[in-house]
């Protein structure tokens, strides 16, 4: 039985005629409730996000939702869960249809098992009957999966068309999109996404269901699309003929898997092409064991889906859908199947090797970004020294709770904040899900998944740099860049592959972007560091005099003429400061491990920050000129040193406590304030959840 969660704070008691009595489930486009309409008849009510849709009909989410709704018109009505009506809740537009109760063939796969002789044969025969039903009506579902399968009383429905497509409308690099173990090798190609699409989801889908695991598997993204493209699927014991046609749609070439009324035709035990419309009989839907939906459709028009778009099933994500923008990265293979580049990084930030500047809390990252007025960047092609304010002031003890989108984690701000949150990543297995901050709004929006958002200090641009490189159009990296103000984009190209950048820095003024540079996607060696010029769209990559090994970012250093860099060494860790053409011009040995999320140094560049190289769970605070110790003190036990808070206080994350705690503290090493609290399971030390970005103001 569907679960269905109360309705939160702020949701709708009631949209139209229709009384809302729970939440079904949560997507990217917005949120399904379980309603009842006046007669007492049970309904699903998809409404679109306040955020996304902006004025009635406006958008892109809206228009998505529109075309949503066209599609599930179009297909015809014994397909799908009914639409009974369409409204407006202020500006966002709902949909109301018929509601399916039922599980989601993952969840009872994931609680029961896999599926076995007649469940399997009946979920085969209803789930391609669905797919002939969509490619008939001219649509591609592109994003066929276990959790988009609700298996209720009268058999399977496919549900989700908030991604859906038309077959003529499909354009060679329209976009990728899709859940990774489920998608062919065309979707990440920029190749025509078609009808095939769909088979080769489906054969996955079924290697699932009869074995409890997708052909390609299901741990990294990289070693996952790697499989997809490059390997032979793994089928465990499906056998039979069942086994025969899935081969054949996991094919690597689409113009080699049949096409869904033949395959529906051979797992009723048909042989050979017949016309459309008789595709089906009664009596070969009985012999085949199908529902008595399919055999009632298939009586009637000879192809049959059951389709239901409201129904996402309870507590799924539609953010598992991969969507870049023109000109963004898709997921790629890169780095070793066990342990991605991305995710190495993203492991780097939670045990404390220098990362670029983040708070990482059980799957999120939080980014630190200097705040200012919102608008449009002046920016020069020259770089120059930046004088700061040291600020010293003490922390605000007054705040405001601000709750991130879709998680647990709680803010505390207040409009004194050198620093606030600006983006964040939340990470959930081997996906990731990118989201930045509206400076105006102060509302987290997301940017698309698999990428690492970095927001200006001014709140004017954001920067969103692909982490999953090798299927990057082109020959080049690249840095997608967001002017705030107008929404214009644009991509530089960065360096040539295979060399990779992370771990986006912008520079105080908000005129560059400082980026690593590695020998390739596995980020384990560092050859330099590129300098993007955002007035002029330029990329300059230097290559350094040293090879540097490991995953440690540069940051950039006080001036911002230099750049840094940790480094071990004989002696311990220290910190290596090079000048924009690469040449080392200092070293700073044996200071130990640097700040892991932001910039290492202080707002007004007099000191640095680093764990003591001495002793354990101590904080160390070093003169910049002279290299001297200032001061030191001791941290909880299991802490992680996040950056400057202002000049005079630091930003742990506490450990020791659930929830987890980000903490200010002064350099006595006393708490001053809480700047946000994450439950445990949403911080899990392993970069499995949530990783912040902070930005001064």
């Amino acid at each position: 039985m569907t679960d269905i969660a109360p309705l939160r704070t702020g949701d709708p008691a009631r949209l139209g005629a229709y009384e809302l009595l729970g939440r079904v489930g949560e997507g990217g486009q917005g949120s399904v409730f379980l309603g009842v309409s006046p007669s007492g008849e049970r309904v699903a009510v998809k409404l679109l996000r306040p955020d996304r849709g902006g004025a009635a009909g406006t958008g892109t989410a809206a228009t998505r939702f529109q075309r949503e709704i066209e599609i599930l018109r179009r297909v015809a009505p014994f397909c799908t869960a009914q639409v009974v009506e369409t409204g407006l809740f202020g500006t966002r537009p709902y949909i109301v249809s018929e509601y399916v109760e039922g599980p989601t063939l993952q969840q009872v796969v994931e609680s029961a098992g896999p599926l076995r002789d007649a469940r399997l044969r009946r979920l085969a025969v209803g789930t391609m009957t669905a797919l002939s039903a969509i490619h008939r009506a001219g649509v591609v579902h592109r994003d066929f999966k276990p959790s988009n399968v609700l298996l209720s009383r009268d058999g399977p429905r496919v549900i989700d068309f908030g991604i859906a497509r038309e077959v003529d409308a499909l354009a060679t690099g329209s976009g990728v999109v899709g859940t990774p173990p489920y998608m062919a090798p065309e979707q990440f190609e920029a190749a025509s996404v078609g009808p095939p699409a769909d088979l080769f989801a489906w054969g996955s889908t079924m290697v699932f269901a009869a074995t409890g695991k997708p052909p390609f598997g299901m741990d990294s993204m990289p070693a996952i699309v790697n499989r997809i493209l490059h390997r032979e699927p793994d089928l465990g014991d499906l056998g039979g003929d069942l086994r025969d046609l899935v081969v054949e749609c996991l094919s690597k070439d689409p113009a080699r898997r049949p096409a869904a009324k033949d395959a529906l035709l051979r797992l009723l035990g048909a042989r050979g092409r017949q016309p459309d419309g008789e595709l089906l009989t009664a009596g070969t839907a009985v012999a085949a064991g199908a529902s008595g939906a399919a055999l009632e459709s298939a009586s009637r028009t000879g192809s049959e889906v059951l389709i239901e778009t409201p129904g996402i099933a309870p507590r799924t994500r539609e953010t598992a859908v991969v969507t870049p923008r023109p000109g963004e990265a898709v997921p790629a293979p890169g780095g070793p199947e066990n342990q991605p580049a991305w995710r190495r990084r993203v492991t780097a930030l939670l045990t404390g090797v220098a990362a670029t500047v983040v708070l990482v809390s059980g799957g999120m990252v939080y980014a630190l970004v200097q705040g200012g007025s919102p608008g449009t960047a002046k920016v020069s092609a020259s770089p120059t020294p930046t004088v700061v304010r040291e600020a010293v002031d003490a922390p605000a003890t007054r705040t405001e709770r601000v709750r991130l989108p879709e998680l647990k984690t709680t803010l505390h701000e207040a409009p004194g904040d050198p620093v606030r949150v600006t983006s964040f990543i939340h990470l959930t297995g081997s996906v990731s899900y990118s989201y930045a901050r509206d400076p105006k709004s102060g509302k987290f929006e997301s940017i698309g998944p698999y990428h690492e958002p970095a927001v200006s200090p001014d709140g004017a641009w954001t920067a969103v740099l692909p982490w999953i490189k090798m299927n990057i159009p082109g020959p080049h990296d690249s840095i997608r860049l967001i002017e705030r103000a107008t929404g214009r984009e644009f991509v530089v190209r960065t360096v040539a592959k295979p060399l990779a950048n992370y771990n986006p820095f912008w520079s105080s003024d908000g005129k560059r972007i400082l980026l690593t540079t590695y020998k390739d996607s596995s980020a384990d060696q560092i050859v330099g560091f590129v300098v993007v010029d955002v007035a002029t769209a330029r990329a300059t990559a230097v290559t350094t005099d040293t090879l540097m090994p490991g995953t440690s970012p540069f940051m950039w250093a006080p001036g911002e003429s230099t750049v840094a860099v940790r480094f071990p060494d004989g002696s311990g860790v220290g910190l290596r400061l090079f000048d924009l053409g690469g040449k080392t011009v200092r070293t700073i040995p044996a200071v130990g491990e640097p700040s892991s999320r932001e910039n290492t140094f202080s707002p007004a560049g007099k000191r640095f920050v680093t764990m003591c190289p001495d002793k354990v769970a101590t904080v160390c605070v070093w003169d910049t000129r002279t290299a001297r110790r200032q001061a030191a003190f001791p941290a909880p036990a299991a802490a992680t040193l996040v950056g400057w808070y202002n000049d005079a206080h630091v930003m742990l994350i506490d450990r020791t406590k659930d929830p987890r705690r980000v903490v200010v503290v002064n350099l006595k090493g006393e708490v001053v304030r809480v700047l946000a609290e994450i439950p445990a399971d949403e911080f899990d030390g392993t970069g499995e959840s949530f990783i912040p970005r902070f930005t001064k103001d």
